[in-house]
């Protein structure tokens, strides 16, 4: 019987109480937004809420909770993932804690990264998917690493990690940019061989060939969907059949954002406010043009080879309209980033989505900007009753008549 798709809840943590002029008042929401604005009374909490809302998810019957890393901006509260994970092993029993990622070149010795993993696979009886990955544009900027190696450190930190786990120490690393004496850290992993690994790029072909020689997972980091992804979706089979391994659907996750009501109107009301708090201003600086900066880019960065450099610039035009560009709910069902409706509607929508793709990992945004804790919590519940037991039912079979032999171990 095959696997079907696989629903994880992520948060992004993002800061909901940004005055109502910040828009007008403030070009971005990246790395040099005012940390003034930042309210201490009204944030009291605030990071325990999104905790309980993850644990929730987990009530719920998703699949796992996903987190992830990111410094000095208000779209993400997450500088340190791992201590979120760490209050996850303590308030969860069941899904995968999936930390997507934290970003190898921000952490001086990754030795430290591998040995936090182990603690977290431990304490979590065996529930940790690990994410690596070199940081976007933001993080050179934020850190002041430099994008010239970024790349090379990022693949030998990779490299170090995956020894550490199933090498037997003491072994000695000969790595250029982390040589250490001594590899042998304890505690170990309770998975073997390892766990599992899941690196995220936006369709980079060398990101792509080094993820389909080493066997680890793909996550296409990117908020544009329908094509896009099955376009790179089949260029990643094509590197993985190079490298003599074989595609199926659960080599490769996406992210998408939904909100579920009783209705398509209801949905849209309800959601209202946090979707376009999270487009206007959260994405102010990174994934929207007007009347703003990018910080998450630059000259040079982030890192790439020439040939993903060529294709990007090819495939792009100054100024071109971006997500955080939308201004209705028509151009949002377009780009098919923010899934917004009723349970038949965004069954509907995600299922075609699965069947255009054949991609098996969904993670899926439910808590936008500043959108209210039962809100939330209302959308999840209803995703997890009336959508993903169809999606689950349905993927089974779309997967099962391209990719037989792909078990279930659910």
């Amino acid at each position: 019987m095959s696997k079907p798709v696989q629903l994880f809840c992520w948060h992004f943590m993002a800061y909901p109480y940004l005055p109502a002029d910040f828009d007008e008042q403030y070009e971005t929401g990246w790395i040099t937004v005012p940390n003034a604005l930042w309210d201490r009374e009204k944030s009291r909490g605030l990071l325990n809420e999104y905790i309980d809302q993850l644990a929730y998810a987990d009530t719920l019957g998703f699949d796992g909770m996903v987190l992830n890393e990111h410094h000095q901006n208000i779209y993400g509260l997450m500088p340190s993932p791992n201590l979120i994970a760490a209050a996850l092993t303590q308030k969860t029993s069941l899904g995968k804690i999936v930390v997507l990622a934290n970003l190898l070149p921000l952490h001086g010795n990754p030795l430290r990264v591998a040995e936090e993993y182990a603690m977290l696979d431990n304490m979590s009886n065996g529930r940790i998917i690990a994410g690596f990955a070199p940081g976007g544009g933001q993080e050179t900027f934020n850190y002041n690493t430099p994008a010239a190696i970024q790349r090379e450190q990022f693949w030998e930190a990779v490299e170090l990690i995956h020894q550490a786990w199933t090498r037997e120490g003491p072994f000695t690393f000969e790595g250029k940019h982390y040589p250490l004496r001594y590899v042998n850290p304890w505690p170990q992993p309770i998975q073997q061989p390892y766990p599992q690994i899941w690196i995220p790029g936006s369709q980079s072909r060398e990101t792509m060939r080094q993820i389909a020689k080493r066997g680890y997972c793909y996550f296409l980091s990117s908020r544009v969907h329908g094509g896009a992804i099955a376009k790179a979706r089949q260029e990643f089979a094509k590197i993985l059949q190079d490298a003599g391994s074989k595609y199926d659907p659960f080599r490769m996750g996406i992210l998408m954002s939904a909100y579920v009501s009783d209705t398509d109107e209801q949905a849209h009301e309800e959601s209202h406010e946090g979707v376009w708090y999270f487009l206007k201003n959260c994405l102010k600086g990174h994934l929207r043009n007007f009347n703003g900066r990018s910080l998450t880019s630059g000259p040079g960065i982030p890192n790439m080879e020439l040939s993903d450099y060529r294709r990007l610039l090819e495939g792009s035009k100054p100024g071109r309209a971006m997500l955080g560009d939308a201004d209705d709910w028509d151009a949002l069902k377009k780009a098919q980033s923010i899934i917004v409706g009723s349970p038949d509607t965004v069954y509907r929508q995600i299922m075609d989505l699965i069947r255009e793709t054949q991609v098996g990992n969904l993670l899926i945004q439910f808590h936008l900007g500043n959108m209210r804790d039962d809100l939330a919590r209302k959308s999840m519940r209803l995703f997890a009753t009336q959508v993903a037991p169809r999606l689950r039912d349905d993927s089974r079979v779309a997967f099962a008549s391209h990719f037989a032999k792909v078990a279930d171990v659910s």
